[in-house]
Order: structure tokens, then C-alpha cells, then sequence
């Protein structure tokens, strides 16, 4: 295989004693291609952390299984004969503050010219929130009495020139066939779709139509119960996954709490009610100025 033919690279896999010293316990890396300056992973650690990426590639390159996008990323570097580059972002970090350090630049280099990083989880403490979202504070937090199986929460597509919000959300989505079974009045799927933090348009999912690259388009019918409500809370979990224009798929048990189904690694059961939304706004921002 072609794997076979790369040479491994970077010859320094560990820190010198004096050269750790500088950096504190806990520090933030990325991994840089050298030829267009290209950021392409992102991760936290202590010790030789960085390094461990190089060691587990050069194994892999005698590996006749499908690499992951970070080693294939690093094999396409050495493929050139050259070294991935290793940045230290930020050292002499707390646990906390590396967790914040982390996501924040997860969140910035994914939205930027940089490109989508090859990390396999998006931003898992981040707090990113754009300031238009900030309008969604005068609507109430979507809370709903009766329990909703499956809520699919869709991103009012920004580059879609069509006033029409149905028209907009409802197209060109990759759902699976598990999303997509329409059950009883009980267990029926819903789709809101979101701006600016508000459902602005809210649907009971009838059919589901087979578009191009297998992406779908719903059918739905006008459902007011979950429309003009806040639902910051609820995308919060899944901020960095939301914000590259991903949609969830949410569960409410009608006792005022929620869980992700479709969008975040957590599946544990979180309170939706106003005062639960607004402490974990409080807690983000404690955070943050801990670290100004």
C-alpha cells in the first residue's frame, strides 16, 4: 500500500527536562502542516502529549486499516518529506483553563478560512455564542409540557436569499433513516428551525423526500407549540457542532428536562426550565473571566 512508502519524520518525540519546565504542567497544542500553515488538529495535555500523535503515525504506517483524517493528515506531511510543525498555544494552564483554551480555539479555527480541524469531537466546553444570538433573551425558554420523542432543531441557512423560513430549513439535510420514521401522534418528529437562538418556524414532520448526495428534504405541517421560544439552553451542550451549521436531534421528557440525541456525545438527561439556562450562562462566564 502507499502507506508503506512514507518515511516517518520528526526525529524529536520527546521534551527535554529544561524545555517542559517552560511550558508549565498543562498546556494546548496544535498540529501544523508546514507547507500552507494549515492548523489541522487541536488537543490538550501534559508531558510528551503532543508528541504521542507522531509515535502512534508511525506505527499506523505499516497499518493496512482506514486511518482516521488527523494521521492521514500527518502521513500526507511526511509524505512531502517534512515535519508536522508543533505549536504550544498556551502552557502552565489549570484543568479548567485548558479546557476553555481548547474549545475557544477549536471554535475559532473551525469557523475561520482555516478549515474544519480533524479532531473527532467538536469543542467539548465551548461557550461560543454570537452576539446576534443574544436576542434570543426576550423570548421564553422553550420548556414544553408534553414529552417529544425526536425534535430535529435546524439552522435558518444564512446564504439561502428565500424569506420563506419552510422553504429554507426544510431542505438538502443529511437525516438518517432512524430520524426520519414518522411513528404515531406520540412519537411523530418535529423540526424547528432556528435563528438567532428562536424557533422562528416550528413543523410536524409528514414525509421525508429523497434529494441528491442522499440528503433529504421534510414535509411538515405548521405546529405553533414550539415555535417563538428560546432555545439557547438546548443547543448550548452541542455550541461547536451547532455553530459549523449542524442540526440536533433533541428529546424532552414533559417534566422539564432534555437530552441530545443527535449532535453531542453527552445523552444524560438536562434541565430546560429558565433558571437552570440562565446558571449555566453564569458558570460559562465565571469561567471565562477567570481566565482574563
Amino acid at each position: 500500500m502507499e502507506e508503506l512508502t512514507i518515511r516517518a519524520r520528526n526525529p524529536k518525540r520527546e521534551f527535554a527536562p529544561g524545555e517542559y519546565a517552560q511550558i508549565g504542567r498543562k498546556y494546548v497544542y496544535a498540529l501544523q502542516d508546514p507547507t500552507d500553515q494549515r492548523i489541522f488538529y487541536v488537543g490538550q495535555g501534559t508531558g510528551n502529549r503532543v508528541f504521542e500523535h507522531l509515535k502512534r503515525a508511525e506505527i499506523l504506517l505499516q497499518s493496512r486499516k482506514r486511518l482516521s483524517p488527523k494521521f492521514e493528515a500527518i502521513h500526507a506531511v511526511w509524505k512531502r518529506d517534512q515535519d508536522v510543525s508543533l505549536v504550544i498555544l498556551a502552557g502552565g494552564l489549570s484543568d479548567g483553563e485548558a479546557d476553555i483554551v481548547e474549545s475557544a480555539t477549536l471554535d475559532a479555527l473551525n469557523l475561520s478560512a482555516n478549515g474544519e480541524l480533524t479532531n473527532a469531537i467538536s469543542a467539548p466546553h465551548s461557550s461560543m455564542v454570537r452576539v446576534e444570538d443574544l436576542a434570543a433573551s426576550a423570548y421564553p425558554y422553550v420548556n414544553p409540557d408534553r414529552p417529544y420523542r425526536k425534535v430535529l432543531v435546524f439552522p435558518v441557512p444564512k446564504k439561502r436569499h428565500n424569506p420563506d423560513i419552510y422553504e429554507r430549513c426544510r431542505r438538502k439535510w443529511k437525516v438518517a433513516k432512524k430520524h426520519r420514521a414518522l411513528g404515531t401522534d406520540a412519537t411523530a418528529p418535529y423540526a424547528v428551525a432556528i435563528d438567532r437562538g428562536v424557533s422562528v418556524g416550528a413543523y410536524r414532520v409528514t414525509s421525508w423526500k429523497r434529494l441528491e448526495d442522499k440528503k433529504w428534504e421534510f414535509e411538515g405541517e405548521p405546529y405553533e407549540a414550539l415555535r417563538k421560544l428560546n432555545w439557547r439552553a438546548i443547543i448550548q451542550p452541542a455550541m461547536g457542532y451547532w455553530q459549523r451549521g449542524n442540526y440536533l436531534v433533541v428529546e424532552f421528557d414533559g417534566a422539564g428536562h432534555f437530552r441530545i440525541v443527535r449532535g453531542s456525545k453527552a445523552r444524560s438527561w438536562k434541565a430546560c426550565d429558565e433558571q437552570a439556562a440562565q446558571a449555566e450562562m453564569a458558570k460559562q462566564m465565571c469561567l471565562q473571566a477567570e481566565i482574563a
